[in-house]
């Protein structure tokens, strides 16, 4: 095979970085691979790979990129680190752990020889992260995944060399966060507070959802009709939802962003995308809008979910058309939810047929505060391939952020169901940063540190763990997560709705079917509320530092100097002579960071 041709690089010296290769190893959809060996292009303590779409050859499977310093042996001192906070030591001789699609474009490693962060800045949302342990070797590579089609936009990567007191993960964060800022893809929460009122209100107070209708899930007809689908459950009236209101204020809970779930016609997922009208069966139109001015006038702000992303054949608007399509023309899918077999709305027609008119109709309900849009920012972005609205990932993301832009111009401030930072401009709170993993480690992952914490915490708001809701039914653990990695807390009424016993957001639930139900809920709901009215005033302070003390130990630092020590132990644990209560923590107080 002709030899490949490699053109696009800058040759320069080497300012203050090493000398370094990477190995780019390139695999055929013909099932034959080519490798070549090549140097960084060194600017500063950043080494630069770049390969220009134009050069890559016609018929690439993928390709993967392997720095020579992005490798170790076990036994050695050091770590891994992925963008979802999977921190693996070099403890195993074989095993193999990937990430298909990251929620940040970076990841690093620190070695006895050189520590790193690597940022992906070209094809960030089309390469699968592996971290590889072969024969006691271990490297972290990206593999760029083309499938035959010729690249969009250049593969480049820069690595970032990390020495001292930078050398950590947490340094890794701060350099990325500073990356991010530097090019205004984000601003801080902070002075975005000053021109949005209802977000300054959300950063103080507790997310409150409420799960009102749902039909089964998943659901016993795949392609509902009408005349097929299945019956909704009702759960929560918009008169009884009023009714937790009333306890909510009763008790002394003074702030709450409330989000009702499922309002809309046949409850949640019902009929996407449609929304209206506002489903009779909890209500009706009059009854929400006097639900939504109760809230307000008792000092809540109340808001709404709503998807921009699933389309189901029962919906009214049904048109093959604006789904997404796959490269051979067939509608792309996904699971079987309460409309039945979802299939992936382009994001394109999303905005062009739905988004504006949809939000500002929902608006005109009375709704305002931090609107809640499912699904938007828990995926990477999706190409694209109808011949008549063509997408690649990059094109996705803009007009998914042209959704979250419309939503925050209208309701003050959007959040949305993950932690994926092409949309870090627009995102305001993360309904949850891990989806699981919070205590079970696969094999090569020894723990999850709060890398996205440290990037994004003072810029967007965040649970930390799917298992973090409704954290005041659940245990010591739970509640230290949260704290350790700076939670926003979400409760949630009615979190279990799937048939079966798979419940994403654990067994743990807030119910009100009768008064004693709905009292017991309330008692956590104020539990929670209490314990955050300390912390909170930490949502618009950068995450600065995060470390294990010791087993069972960790300190969580702010850039208004304040820490946090939590003791996971069964006994005590004394820092700068103080006791950390063993299931508890510390909030210190204090000078700068360390």
């Amino acid at each position: 095979m002709q030899a490949l041709v490699w053109a696009g690089w800058l040759w320069c010296a080497a300012v203050q970085a090493p000398a370094a290769n990477v190995e780019v190893s390139c695999t055929f959809t013909n099932g034959s691979v080519e490798k070549k060996t090549l140097p960084l292009e060194a600017q500063g303590e950043v080494l630069r790979f770049r390969w220009q779409a134009a050069e890559v050859p016609a018929g690439l499977k993928h390709v993967e990129v392997r720095a020579d310093f992005a490798t170790a042996r076990t036994g050695e001192d050091g770590y891994f680190v992925m963008p979802n906070g999977f921190l693996g030591t070099f403890h195993e001789r074989n095993g193999e752990q990937s990430l298909s699609s990251s929620c940040m474009p970076i990841f690093g490693m620190q070695t006895p020889r050189a520590t790193f962060v690597a940022i992906v800045t070209g094809l960030p949302h089309e390469y699968t992260l592996v971290a590889r342990a072969r024969d006691g070797v271990y490297t972290l590579f990206p593999r760029f995944v083309l499938d035959g089609r010729k690249p969009h936009a250049d593969l480049a990567i820069d690595f970032h060399l990390l020495t001292g007191a930078e050398a950590t993960y947490a340094g890794m964060a701060r350099v990325y966060r500073r990356f991010q800022l530097d090019r205004h893809a984000c601003v801080p929460l902070k002075e975005r507070m000053l021109a949005h009122p209802e977000l300054a209100y959300a950063a103080q107070a507790p997310e409150i959802r409420i799960r009102m209708g749902w039909k089964p899930a998943p659901s016993p007809v795949e392609e509902q009709t009408p005349a097929t689908e299945p019956p909704m459950k009702v759960a929560v009236t918009f008169d009884r939802a009023g009714e937790i209101l009333d306890e909510c204020k009763r008790r002394g809970i003074e702030r709450a962003e409330f989000c009702l779930v499922g309002w809309n016609q046949k409850g949640h997922d019902g009929r996407y995308p449609q929304l209206f009208p506002v489903e009779a069966a909890l209500g009706g139109e009059a009854r929400l809008r006097a639900l939504i001015a109760k809230a307000q006038q008792l000092g809540y702000q109340i808001v709404c979910h709503n998807n921009h992303s699933d389309a189901y054949h029962v919906a009214d608007c049904w048109n093959e058309e604006f789904v997404i399509k796959n490269p051979d023309g067939s509608l792309s899918k996904n699971a079987s939810w309460s409309g039945g077999r979802m299939y992936n709305l382009c994001p394109r027609r999303a905005w062009e047929l739905f988004a504006p008119r949809d939000l500002r109709a929902i608006a005109a309900l009375g709704f305002r505060g931090v609107h809640y849009i499912d699904v938007l920012s828990i995926v990477r972005p999706r190409a694209c391939f109808d011949p008549r609205h063509p997408l690649n990932p990059d094109e996705s993301a803009e007009w998914l952020n042209k959704i979250m832009d419309e939503a925050r111009a209208v309701f003050d401030g959007v959040a949305s169901e993950g932690p994926f930072d092409f949309c870090c401009g627009q995102l305001d709170y993360a309904l949850y940063v891990s989806f699981g993993h919070m205590t079970n480690m696969p094999k090569l992952v020894d723990r999850v540190v709060p890398l996205w914490q440290l990037v994004y915490h003072g810029i967007i708001m965040s649970n930390p763990f799917t298992d973090t809701a409704n954290y005041t039914l659940k245990g010591d653990v739970a509640r230290l997560k949260l704290v350790e990695f700076g939670g926003r807390p979400m409760f949630y009424f009615y979190s279990k709705f799937l048939e079966g016993n798979k419940q994403w957001m654990g067994a743990e639930d807030l119910t009100c079917a009768d008064q004693p139900a709905l009292a017991a809920s309330v008692a956590k709901l104020k539990a929670g509320y209490d314990e955050y009215a300390a912390l909170c005033h930490l949502q618009t302070q950068f995450m600065e530092n995060h470390e294990q003390l010791a087993p069972g130990i960790t300190r969580t630092a702010y850039s208004d100097g304040t820490a946090i020590v939590c003791n996971y132990r069964d006994t005590a644990f004394a820092f700068e002579g103080k006791q950390v209560k063993p299931h508890d923590y510390l909030i210190i107080p204090g000078g700068a960071f360390q």
